[in-house]
């Protein structure tokens, strides 16, 4: 893996890996008008994200909201096409609605799942991926863990979105998940779990929502992952997935924090030093308990200036091909990433 070619690297290595109803909206009064016929009891909510004066991230003359209908509506029509299933929205145009009034929509349609839409933004514009957040608490943590490592392997197959994992996340002292929407599901006694597809913020990310046809492939690729978790078929699209197998989560027994520590390993080793080419190979150990390592960056001057965040594919170790920058000081590190975004840094090394 090239640290020097960011795109191609992860690009490839990602892909390997791994509506509608109408609402009429009048104050807190939001009734569905149109639905898809359904022959069982399966009920599928989507939630386009934001909405209204709740513009969302905004990037490249893009508003979230906008993005997060569109996606909606392509998982709508991909999911309609379904046998036996029918399949709500929370909204069909650019309104306001509370993460109170989403919950409560899916509720009174009788949700067996609602699905919030969205696409991310971080704070430090580095960070790229899909990831899939989930309640903390029982079988809501259970159906959305099994959901959401479903959801992140077809984004990955299906359009190339690295994946940065499905996690839970709680309010401080436990008091309950810290996501309104997937908060306020629960508590009205439906599971929730938010898709943040990619990262409007960050250049790798830039194909994933703004070519042609992308944010068709983010919605299709959702409806496909719920098919695979109920094992639904299709006679219109030709497909079967009744015999469909992924890794089923137990309940958690008790809430499921996340996690707020560091990861435990970093660790690097000379293995080969090019001076001519200016390129050295690292071996690259990395550890951590209770959640996955997903990005590594490293730095050329003693971690004075860091590189930007590259893909972390192996489970514990890695040799990584470095490009040392004209003012490099010889001194190396690595800092490993995990899920939640926690970092360690490595030992030090010194190449002349």
């Amino acid at each position: 893996m090239k640290a020097d070619n960011k795109g191609k690297s992860i690009g490839k290595k990602a892909a390997a890996l791994l509506i509608t109803a109408c609402l009429l909206v009048s104050g807190f009064c939001i009734t569905p008008v149109m639905k898809t016929e359904a022959k069982t009891s399966l009920v599928i909510c989507i939630d386009p994200g934001h909405g209204g004066s709740n513009e969302g991230a905004m990037y490249n003359g893009l508003m979230e909201k906008d993005l997060t209908l569109q996606i909606a509506n392509a998982m709508y029509q991909e999911l309609s096409l379904y046998d036996g299933v029918t399949v709500v929205m929370t909204r069909t145009a650019d309104v306001d609605l509370s993460l109170e009034q989403r919950a409560q929509l899916a509720a009174e349609a009788g949700a067996d799942f609602l699905y919030s839409i969205h696409l991310n933004a971080s704070p430090s514009h580095n960070l790229f991926g899909s990831e899939v957040w989930v309640s903390g608490y029982g079988n809501h943590y259970a159906k959305g863990m099994s959901f959401g490592n479903i959801a992140l392997e077809q984004l990955a197959s299906d359009v190339g979105v690295y994946p940065r994992g499905v996690k839970t996340k709680l309010r401080a002292g436990g008091s309950g998940d810290y996501y309104g929407v997937i908060n306020n599901a629960r508590l009205l006694g439906v599971t929730a779990a938010i898709i943040e597809h990619c990262h409007m913020d960050e250049a790798h990310d830039n194909d994933f929502y703004r070519r042609e046809g992308a944010l068709e492939r983010l919605g299709k690729a959702d409806a496909t992952a719920v098919a695979k978790y109920y094992g639904l078929s299709s006679a219109a699209l030709g497909v079967d997935y009744s015999s469909y197998q992924y890794v089923q989560y137990p309940n958690a027994g008790t809430p499921k924090m996340q996690d707020m520590t560091d990861p435990e390993v970093s660790q690097i080793e000379l293995v080969s030093h090019d001076k001519s080419e200016g390129r050295v190979l690292l071996r690259v150990k990395a550890k951590d308990a209770q959640s996955r390592i997903i990005y590594y960056s490293y730095s050329a001057d003693g971690g004075l200036t860091w590189s930007g965040l590259y893909g972390w594919m192996p489970v514990g170790e890695a040799y990584i091909e470095l490009a040392l920058p004209d003012d490099s000081t010889g001194e190396i590190c690595v800092r490993v990433h995990n899920e939640y975004d926690r970092f360690t840094e490595s030992n030090h090394i010194f190449v002349s």
